[in-house]
């Protein structure tokens, strides 16, 4: 299985907007492991929040390949660049959840992150204790610790 981490900015159309969805149903899913806005998320949000989109911040959608011919998405990532630093952030639909994904997931957003800064950071819920030992795997260390949301910086 090959993984691709793409641009939203690579695709228009109904094949934009079918992204878009698939984001907003994976986000509101997920939504108890957000550390900012932790409600619902509805269409007309999602696409508002796309076309508004500041130039600093960088979608993705997380794409699988199998047999070079069945894509689909399984997850998604963003990169916010403020300065020298990226926050990264990713989510993997649940149904992907185990497979490995959210690992390839946050090394593709580190590579990319890479590019654009010299720092890379996350923020996650001290109750995730799944994702804290997949970013102290990766190479992130606990910086900031504010309430239950957990900052983590690159090392590596």
């Amino acid at each position: 299985m090959n993984t691709l981490l793409l641009p939203l900015s690579n695709f228009n159309g109904s094949e934009l907007d079918n992204h878009l969805e698939y984001i907003r149903k994976t986000r509101n899913n997920s939504k108890h492991y957000m550390t900012r806005f932790c409600g619902e998320i509805n269409s007309e949000m999602q696409k508002s929040w796309y076309s508004n989109i500041s130039k600093k911040i960088h979608p993705y959608i997380f794409i699988v390949g199998e047999h070079g011919v069945v894509f689909y998405p399984v997850g998604y990532g963003t990169i916010n660049i403020e300065g020298d630093s990226a926050m990264v952030t990713g989510v993997i639909s649940q149904s992907e959840r185990g497979k490995g994904f959210g690992r390839k997931l946050f090394s593709a957003l580190i590579e990319e992150s890479k590019k654009m800064a010299q720092k890379v950071s996350l923020e996650v819920l001290e109750t995730n204790t799944t994702g804290i030992r997949l970013y102290e795997s990766l190479g992130f260390i606990e910086t900031n610790r504010d309430h239950d949301v957990i900052t983590m910086e690159l090392k590596k």
